[in-house]
């Protein structure tokens, strides 16, 4: 009985996962339009990127196409699937291609020049240059990727333990830290990985909490005093009294002192604390961990680029300024396609419905909104936590004053 049991529930396990692969297979191709060529939009953020071994064979340029070109000028080719390449532009139908015109749009640039390649455009992945699925790897071992160079890696071949966490993290391979330097002492602090010291003593690593303490309030002079004391005004209010009132010129002087100040260097104060830790292999990162970078005036140069963005110093000269964009995440890429494909699902129930019907379905959806987010604002209020009998007792509640409108008949004019 027991082995019958085991033999049923195998199958419920693989399609749970396949299930889940779906998903986020959907969730990249949603993100990127299956119809329209991307070259229009230039250097897109981030988007599906895919490679024909058919038109660009080993040997060639590399080069890549959009999902639009995949599905309709390479429909019949050999395809490498690339997952999502950022800073990206369809190469699709350009010099690399030879005679090879884009059906969606002939007309392109002969080359793409701030298009990066590597190995991945020809089906190589990881250190090891293998193919992926590799038929000399009976295991099927699956691979990880880089968030800065965006190759993908097995397990063995990253110098270090892979990190088992119920959390989303993000890995940075050992050849990309080092191709960024200053993100060691960042992954002294903020990464998975044990850390040691330069004195070999016992040391703790910094926490969310310690490192806002460690940080000075913005308005603030570095020390306990605040803002409105003796240190932080200017010199033309040092022949008043304590009790004197001061004039709306000085409390202005007072507040653009305080403002006007640097802020603190993260980085530098980071290195003082003098917690390292060996650089060796790839390093894994929790997800929030981008938001912990300095951007200090030390660390950055203001600047206006062709796109009027602020640029850098470090983070450029490394080649990593992605890394101070929390929407440059594949998580940020995956969650605005599963929001366009909710979107194209609700638009075609809609569509389907007449004119009434798609009156009824706004109107309920919007009474559920307005009193949902009243719910929780009343659990705010009250200091309530927000539990799972909660939720089930407001949709209860929800569903009783439906009838109750049911029964007392809506009209809408058509």
């Amino acid at each position: 009985m027991a082995a019958n049991e085991g033999k049923e529930a195998a199958p419920s396990l693989v399609n749970a996962a396949e299930s889940e692969e779906l998903r986020e297979a959907f969730a990249v191709l949603a993100g990127s339009d299956p119809n329209q060529c991307s070259y229009q939009q230039g250097y897109m953020k981030r988007q599906a990127v895919f490679a024909c071994s058919t038109c660009t064979s080993e040997g060639m340029e590399p080069a890549g196409v959009c999902l639009a070109c995949a599905n309709h000028c390479h429909d019949d080719h050999d395809i490498f699937e690339l997952y999502t390449k950022r800073n990206f532009r369809c190469d699709c139908g350009n010099k690399k291609f030879g005679s090879f015109k884009c059906k969606l749009n002939p007309e392109k640039d002969s080359q793409n020049t701030k298009n990066l390649y590597n190995h991945n455009y020809f089906g190589r992945y990881c250190t090891c240059d293998r193919p992926y699925p590799d038929d000399d790897d009976q295991a099927g071992e699956e691979m990880i990727q880089c968030i800065v160079c965006e190759d993908w890696y097995h397990s063995k071949h990253l110098g270090c333990t892979e990190v088992d966490s119920e959390e989303l993290l993000e890995m940075v391979c050992e050849s990309c830290m080092n191709r960024a330097p200053f993100l060691w002492t960042y992954a002294a602090y903020f990464a998975t990985s044990p850390v040691t010291s330069k004195e070999d003593k016992d040391v703790t690593v910094v926490g969310v909490e310690e490192e806002k303490e460690t940080t000075s309030h913005p308005c603030r002079n570095g020390h306990d005093e605040p803002s409105t004391s003796q240190g932080c005004r200017k010199e033309t209010t040092i022949g008043t009294t304590a009790s004197h009132k001061r004039t709306h010129e000085e409390m202005e002087s007072t507040w653009s002192a305080c403002h006007s100040e640097i802020p603190p260097c993260k980085l530098k104060e980071l290195k003082a604390k003098g917690l390292v830790r060996p650089r060796i292999g790839a390093v894994f990162w929790p997800y929030c961990w981008r938001a912990k970078l300095c951007t200090c005036t030390d660390c950055k140069v203001y600047g206006l680029t062709e796109t009027d963005l602020l640029v850098q110093r470090a983070y450029v000269e490394a080649g990593v300024q992605f890394l101070l964009d929390e929407s440059d995440t594949v998580l940020a890429y995956e969650d605005r396609g599963k929001a366009l494909l909710r979107e194209d699902l609700l638009m075609s129930c809609l569509n389907s419905l007449d004119r009434v019907q798609q009156l009824e379905i706004i109107y309920q959806y919007n009474d559920m909104k307005a009193e949902l987010h009243a719910f929780f604002q009343d659990l705010v209020e009250q200091g309530k936590e927000v539990t799972p009998e909660a939720i089930h007792t407001f949709f209860e509640e929800l569903q009783v004053r439906k009838k109750r409108k049911s029964n007392t008949g809506q009209y809408y004019c058509s």
